[in-house]
């Protein structure tokens, strides 16, 4: 025997589903009026000048081509695990680290967490930027981003790509 829905309860269901919809459109719109791609190239070099890194590797650089993001960079190691944190898998020279990056831009300051892996032998790695504090068009920023790269010729540094979503409070089309 197969029941059937009452009008009330019929109503009852399209409504809560209806408010439902409404709030999940109204909250993705509301997302994607925060939130931009971004792509862009970052240069870095080693440094010890003012390095407080308790592993002591520090780097400072420039991000370019990335709009809003355009501006110097510092990020400080805070932990670094040999074979990626994975010792019966990896060998000794992949490096897994956690850090900070603070992007000064010309508009605000943002700081991230970085999380990344280093292939030491080949000399390419790659991070995810996790969003933590911002000023300026940076206030209030999120959704992770991803930088991946390589060791610079003279090996001193690395060049790298940027690309993924940054979510802000500010308006990050005008830069």
């Amino acid at each position: 025997m197969v029941r059937s829905i009452k009008p009330v309860g019929l109503v009852a269901i399209i409504s809560i589903l209806g408010t439902l919809a409404t709030s999940s459109v109204s909250g993705d719109v509301q997302a994607r009026d925060r939130c931009r791609p971004i792509r862009g190239k970052s240069q870095s070099l080693i440094t010890t000048e003012n390095c407080t890194s308790p592993v002591g590797l520090c780097t400072v650089g420039t991000i370019t081509s990335a709009g809003a993001l355009d501006g110097a960079q510092v990020f400080l190691a805070y932990d670094v695990a040999p074979s990626a944190g994975i010792p019966t898998l990896e060998p000794a020279a992949n490096l897994s680290f956690s850090g900070q990056v603070t992007i000064m831009a010309k508009r605000g300051t943002m700081v991230t967490h970085d999380l990344g892996v280093f292939d030491v032998v080949n000399g390419f790695f790659t991070e995810v930027e996790r969003p933590v504090s911002g000023t300026g068009i940076f206030t209030n920023p999120s959704h992770d981003w991803f930088i991946s790269g390589a060791v610079n010729a003279a090996g001193n540094g690395f060049i790298s790509e940027i690309s993924g979503t940054l979510c802000t409070d500010g308006d990050v089309d005008e830069y």
